[in-house]
């Protein structure tokens, strides 16, 4: 069966929107990509407006003459057939955008829940390993991502196939793990109303962190630096509290990713996606990450037999939501 289907990603930053072709089966599929465009979030007040721009782009290839099917993964969470975007003041409902733009049938989808769906559609070659561990078939799964926010989801084996469930469990609250983390969560009491692990793990958090040690430090705070800013002084060793923030950041990355394994039991496997990561992966492979993850007191040894990797696939999201519009409607 070959049929015509729409996947997005939906982030605070960018918006990923593509139409397929798909033929076969979910285990054997053949995509052929008919449309592709990246949008800057920030610069739409609504996904609508998104949605008039690219299907009003010209496509490369023929103009398909109807959508089947579309799924869209959404940074926030979902609700029935409505979602609203936790970094944007976008809402969208896929009941009113399938008739809207002439489509078949919409579902929405936590964007975790889409990148745990692309994680069945990866080669060897998207994934580089931080812990072989000892995966057991069929086991859990679970996937951490940092980008403009903090998402997590969980894969459970069910008949023939992984089905995901989404996760809000980055607005859980920040659990130090150190005297230098106390005095970071300290810090952000007195600016938040809340210190989630988003907060500390994430591009904001990363800034947020770097902020923490200029205060620390006693040096003035003057023009604001990015995350891709701090992460590149990191790495060109131009900058001493750059390369402390991230290193900070790593840790609390590596012991949230840490505590989801135990939550879960992800005896099948932690992927660790998002923008950031591939981005760091040196910093993430030096040690401090699997440090951090291993380092949960009597539960150190259960930690080591728990395959844990990055994806480096920056559009694992979107294969997600491809498989889900062919296959999972």
């Amino acid at each position: 069966m070959t049929r015509i289907i729409l996947a997005g990603d939906i982030g605070g930053t960018k918006t990923l929107l593509k139409i397929a072709q798909v033929s076969g089966s979910l285990n054997d599929a053949t995509i052929d990509i008919l449309a592709e465009h990246r949008f800057d979030s920030q610069r739409y007040d609504t996904f609508e407006q998104v949605m008039t721009d690219f299907m009003q782009q010209p496509w490369p290839k023929q103009n398909p003459h109807a959508i089947h099917s579309a799924c869209i993964g959404v940074a926030g969470p979902v609700k029935a057939h409505t979602a609203k975007v936790t970094n944007l003041p976008w809402q969208l409902d896929a009941e009113a955008l399938a008739p809207q733009f002439d489509i078949g049938k919409m579902r929405l989808i936590n964007d975790f829940q889409a990148v745990g769906y692309g994680i069945e559609m990866l080669t060897p070659e998207d994934i580089t390993q931080l812990q072989a561990g000892e995966p057991q078939p069929h086991g859990v799964r679970a996937v951490i991502g940092a980008g403009t926010g903090l998402g997590h989801g969980i894969l459970i084996w069910q008949r023939d196939r992984y089905e995901v469930f989404s996760s809000e469990a980055g607005h859980t609250s920040f659990a130090p793990i150190d005297e230098l983390q106390m005095e970071l969560l300290q810090y952000l009491q007195q600016r938040l109303d809340n210190v989630s692990f988003e907060s500390v793990c994430s591009g904001p958090g990363l800034e947020n962190i770097y902020k923490f040690l200029l205060h620390k430090n006693a040096q003035p705070q003057t023009d604001a630096m990015s995350a891709a800013r701090i992460t590149q002084a990191a790495f060109d060793q131009s900058d001493p509290l750059a390369q402390q923030a991230l290193h900070v950041f790593v840790k609390i990355y590596g012991s949230q990713a840490g505590n989801l394994a135990l939550t879960c039991l992800a005896s099948g496997g932690v992927y660790v996606a998002g923008g950031i990561a591939p981005k760091i992966l040196p910093a993430l492979r030096h040690g401090e990450f699997m440090h951090a993850f291993n380092h949960k007191s009597k539960m150190h040894d259960l930690l080591k037999t728990i395959p844990v990797s990055v994806v480096t696939n920056p559009e694992v999201g979107l294969l997600g939501t491809v498989g889900v519009a062919a296959f999972h409607m």
